[in-house]
């Protein structure tokens, strides 16, 4: 057997596969040269990662609106009003993917994040859920602003670029954010 193989790289690809940084490479590399709204690949490759389990309605009006709005400068209001217009549903987390997929310095809003940030999204209509939701976000976006300022952060950046150099390119948002996924 030869024997010549890089250890470090092993562990790296590993570690980012994991993470499921080899996926969201995919999709940051897919998102701005195929129509996402009939691309089934890019579709099932982010349904995969972003765990997207709603039905094929659901998904078509998700998809569309995705492809319409990913060359211009959505923003999370616009995407979970949208979407809460066209299903009804408040949907936090996806209109977050979606954004930062679009724009990949915004962050994600996963229920890990949010948790592990000590959030909680509140009301008793639907109505308030959506407008707490649009506040909610605003709060992450700034301790996600604030948080890469501080030493934990930036070492949390370093860290991220000394143990998996191939992914450095990739946000810095999304590095914390792949940690505090990672630590749940």
């Amino acid at each position: 057997m030869d024997m010549s193989f890089d250890v470090r790289k092993v562990f790296q690809e590993r570690l980012a596969s994991s993470m499921g940084l080899d996926k969201y490479r995919y999709i940051m590399e897919q998102v701005s040269i195929t129509n996402v709204a009939v691309d089934t690949d890019f579709q099932r490759t982010f349904n995969g990662f972003y765990v997207v389990r709603r039905n094929e309605s659901w998904r078509k009006s998700y998809y569309e609106y995705f492809e319409s709005v990913k060359n211009g400068k959505p923003t999370f209001k616009n995407i979970i009003t949208y979407l809460y217009e066209c299903t009804g549903n408040i949907e936090p987390s996806f209109s977050s993917k979606m954004l930062a997929t679009i724009i990949p310095e915004k962050p994600i809003w996963d229920r890990y994040v949010v948790q592990n940030l000590n959030m909680q999204l509140t009301g008793t209509t639907k109505e308030e859920k959506l407008k707490n939701a649009i506040m909610l976000y605003a709060d992450i976006e700034k301790w996600y602003a604030v948080f890469l300022e501080t030493e934990k952060g930036k070492e949390c950046i370093s860290e991220f670029d000394q143990v998996l150099p191939d992914y450095k390119g990739i946000s810095k948002i999304k590095k914390i954010d792949s940690i505090l996924w990672s630590i749940r």
